[in-house]
């Protein structure tokens, strides 16, 4: 899972005049920690990809693309097979 941005802002000027130049950096500044840490986003496949690898994280549509358990997360494993990622809702409910 993805950290936080680093962020840690300076010390706010005392003069209220330096405030407009303290704002637009403390903004420069918050800009870049958002742009070291991007989110990540799996795009919904709806076709089985061209190529597969050990480690590979992808999101089947459950209906033209379904590895074996319907729409969900799959990561293809050691042997190349896709395993699909159960959420710790349907873990527990199950269990019961």
């Amino acid at each position: 899972m993805a950290q936080a941005p680093r962020y840690t802002p300076n010390p706010v000027p005392d003069n209220i005049e330096d405030l407009p130049q303290y704002l637009f950096q403390e903004l420069i500044k918050l800009q870049g920690a958002l742009e070291e840490t991007p989110t990540t986003f799996i795009e919904v496949k709806n076709t089985t990809p061209g190529r597969k690898k050990q480690g590979d994280i992808i999101y089947a549509d459950g209906t033209n693309f379904d590895p074996g358990s319907g729409e969900g997360i799959y990561f293809v494993n050691a042997a190349g097979n896709y395993t699909k990622l159960w959420c710790m809702y349907q873990v527990f409910h199950h269990q019961k």
